[in-house]
């Protein structure tokens, strides 16, 4: 068999070759100038300048699912065993055998002896390899994706932020607009009344003026006319400057307890608890007589007893029947069971312990069985009249709370029907709540609410029923 030589070819002219020793050495000269003169500068990092190809940077999600590691996945491993079957020869006959032998035992020999544990070695390392690289771009999309979603809930936080900003800053803005609108339309409705009522109020006013002043002289003047101890049996004007008794009570009443017309009204609901009384009603402490009037105007048969001269003076006055004396002494007087009912309003507070259970007592004996017995006092729980009714009147001893009464009636034998609470405070005299517009934000009405049920209790405390009564029976 020939063997044909390569083709030589000439060698160029030594004058022709580059001087490459020199060529080096000015780009030697040139680097080193270069880096002295930008020694100050630090160039920045750019993991995208390190791509050989000059390809742009790709994503975390282009590298997880590139075509490179998907070939490298699929094409890493490969077999290690030796199949000698596959070696054939041109050649037929003993000598195409003797061939294919012979390169069978070179191949083996060759493949035991130096291929097998490189080729072994190879397909470990590119296992580990390819496993590596997996792991890397598992780890680089989990991270990106972590990243993504942080930045993602960091941004729906900021925008929330920022709404909810915005959101109180509308409802501030709104609320002061309509507050001012409120204040503006209710300062000018103010202006129109007081244009429109113009000097009229000035002159009501001047003369209630006078009257409140005419009204504590006629209380001096009275306060210092002597005063006689004998009741006059009969219906009777005071002659020479002498009062049938001390007026003093009877002024304090007056004045600060209400009108008589205003104590009837009051008064009212009490008749319909005695229409059933078929003996006489006992009123202890009947006053000015006002709902010994009401009695008589129900045809129920009653009569009152009162410890204050002037009171039963004025109360004859009025053409009702009167006692001068103690209720107490007068109930112990009366046989048992020879009353149809008995009331006493504004009475107990003004009693000592050991009176109020005796008169608790009697009661239960001197009224016949289903009889009512009705007390009433000033409400203790309500601030307004503990403060102002109760510590007006220097003559009360102690407030009563309606469960103290409740239970000393039951501890005398008298059997509680109803408490009930009187003479509430009017609407507009209690602290007001705060109007919660339909326009007005969520937030803003839900704290007006938590504002509203507070000034409610408040109101309770406070502004509650100025006095109870307690509704029982005798058995």
């Amino acid at each position: 068999m020939a063997v044909t030589a390569p083709k030589i070819s000439p060698e160029k002219d030594p004058a022709d070759r580059p001087d490459v020793v020199s060529i080096m050495a000015e780009i030697r000269e040139r680097i080193k100038n270069d880096v002295a003169a930008h020694a100050d500068k630090k160039l920045p990092f750019k993991s995208f300048k390190a791509d050989i190809e000059g390809k742009e940077a790709k994503s975390a999600d282009e590298v997880v699912n590139s075509e490179e590691l998907r070939n490298l996945n699929r094409m890493y491993a490969y077999s290690t065993r030796l199949n000698l079957d596959s070696l054939t020869s041109h050649r037929a006959g003993f000598f195409g055998k003797l061939i294919v032998k012979l390169k069978q035992k070179f191949l083996k020999v060759l493949w035991e002896s130096i291929l097998k544990d490189y080729l072994t070695s190879e397909r470990e390392y590119q296992s580990n390899l390819v496993r590596f690289l997996n792991d890397v771009s598992k780890y680089i999309g989990a991270r990106d994706s972590s990243v993504f979603w942080e930045l993602i809930r960091k941004i729906d936080y900021d925008v929330g932020k920022a709404l909810e900003r915005i959101e109180r800053i509308n409802d501030e803005q709104s609320a002061s607009m309509r507050a001012l609108e409120r204040r503006t339309n209710e300062a000018l409705d103010a202006a129109i009344r007081k244009i429109q009522a113009g000097g009229v109020l000035d002159q009501h006013e001047e003369k209630l003026r006078v009257l409140e002043n005419v009204t504590r002289g006629l209380e001096g003047v009275v306060s210092k006319l002597p005063v006689s101890r004998e009741l006059p049996s009969a219906p009777q004007s005071a002659a020479a400057g002498t009062l049938p008794g001390d007026f003093s009570y009877l002024l304090l009443e007056n004045r600060f307890r209400g009108s008589e017309a205003d104590i009837s009204k009051r008064l009212e609901i009490y008749p319909p608890l005695f229409a059933n009384a078929k003996k006489p009603v006992l009123e202890i402490g009947s006053g000015r007589g006002e709902l010994q009037l009401l009695f008589r105007k129900a045809a129920i048969k009653s009569y009152g007893v009162d410890m204050d001269e002037a009171m039963v003076a004025h109360a004859r006055d009025l053409g009702v029947e009167a006692t001068l004396g103690d209720g107490i002494a007068h109930l112990r007087s009366l046989e048992d069971r020879s009353l149809g009912g008995l009331i006493a309003i504004q009475v107990v507070e003004h009693l000592p312990r050991q009176t109020l259970q005796e008169l608790f007592t009697l009661s239960g004996k001197k009224v016949e069985r289903g009889g009512r017995v009705i007390f009433e006092t000033i409400n203790p729980r309500s601030l307004l009249a503990l403060s102002s009714n109760y510590f007006r009147d220097p003559t009360h001893v102690w407030p009563l709370h309606p469960d103290t009464l409740e239970y000393c009636a039951q501890l005398a034998g008298l059997k509680v029907v109803e408490v009930r609470l009187l003479s509430p405070i009017a609407a507009g005299a209690q602290l007001q709540e705060i109007a919660i517009d339909e326009h007005m934000p969520p937030r803003w009405a839900g704290a007006f609410e938590s504002v509203n049920r507070n000034i409610k209790q408040l109101n309770t405390w406070l502004y509650g029923h100025q006095d109870y009564c307690i509704i029982a029976e005798a058995q």
